[in-house]
């Protein structure tokens, strides 16, 4: 049973890894399309809503969205903080960088997740994270400083404007570990914050202009956006489920095989290639990720140990 157990969390890391980075590549081909980023992300995020929402239905009242304060606050900051906030600024970026690139940015989700876990104090000082943060910090420069380790030092610019994504993340991150409703599945969790999004869109889309109608102009845009809904139902389902399952330490590690399958999605449906300045960042941000992943399970287990002692 516990071998069956291992391979399903396994199974679950691999799929979250895989379908996350190809949603980031599917972003791109969305706003190359000339989808509007902000009316992309809500129509993926209505169409992910309501392709969990028949699961949730079909398996009983014990399932549907709850619309009690607890829950319509987790929507709301989840999937503003998760989906509507990042997904769109990443859309908004997709276009001026290498979708490879932008993948890459994700190993640093754990790492700013102990900084803000930090700083408000639910979580304490430990050298190992600390320097994994500085790792990662030095990935993000040997990306931005040198001239030749994009293919335009323009894209620099467009490589901090990311950075907010992954500190969007990180937020929902630390918010959920705290203010997660104990008694709701992981499925509804999944259908309520991408619900959650497109309703935070709404006002958005239409106060800046950006309308989008199905069928839209271009082919390719439509089926951007259905394929971004699947990939957004079958994602946040299966994250949320294995974070109960196996624990946040365990899912952060997803971030490793983004990453490689980000890189691998890029050359495959877009053919980039890389610098070496680009690989040598990406070493020192899974060595920060790695040295970060050691120091969290150290954390858990003097937790353990303390509280068998008291």
């Amino acid at each position: 049973m516990e071998t069956r157990t291992r391979a399903l969390h396994v199974a679950m890391l691999f799929t979250v890894g895989i379908t996350y980075s190809l949603l980031f590549s599917v972003n791109k081909i969305a706003a190359e399309s000339g989808v509007p980023y902000v009316a992309y992300v809500f129509w993926h995020s209505l169409g992910g809503g309501l392709f969990l929402l028949l699961p949730c239905l079909a398996l009983g009242r014990g399932a549907w969205p709850k619309l009690n304060w607890l829950h319509l606050r987790t929507y709301a900051v989840w999937g503003g903080l998760a989906i509507a906030a990042p997904i769109s600024l990443l859309t908004y970026v997709a276009p001026h960088l290498p979708a490879g690139v932008m993948t890459m940015i994700l190993i640093l989700v754990p790492l700013f997740t102990y900084l803000f876990a930090l700083l408000f104090r639910m979580e304490r000082f430990r050298l190992l994270s600390v320097l994994a943060l500085l790792l990662g910090l030095g990935g993000v420069l040997l990306v931005v400083v040198p001239g030749v380790s994009l293919p335009s030092p323009e894209m620099a610019g467009w490589v901090l404007l990311a950075l907010l994504a992954p500190a969007c993340f990180s937020l929902v991150t630390v918010f959920a570990g705290k203010y997660r409703p104990p008694d709701a599945p992981s499925a509804t969790l999944a259908c309520g914050l991408l619900l959650g999004s497109a309703v935070l869109l709404v006002p958005v889309m239409f106060g800046t202009g950006q309308l989008y109608a199905l069928p839209g102009p271009v082919r390719g845009g439509d089926l951007a956006i259905l394929y971004a809904a699947l990939l957004s139902a079958l994602i946040f389902f299966v994250f949320l489920e294995m974070v109960r399952l196996a624990g946040p330490v365990f899912a952060t590690q997803h971030n490793y095989i983004a990453v490689l399958a980000g890189f691998g999605w890029g050359l495959l449906l877009f053919g980039e290639r890389h610098s070496t300045y680009i690989w040598a960042a990406t070493v020192l941000m899974f060595a920060g990720l790695a040295l970060h992943t050691v120091s969290a399970r150290r954390e858990a287990k003097r937790r353990v140990a303390l509280a068998d002692s008291s």
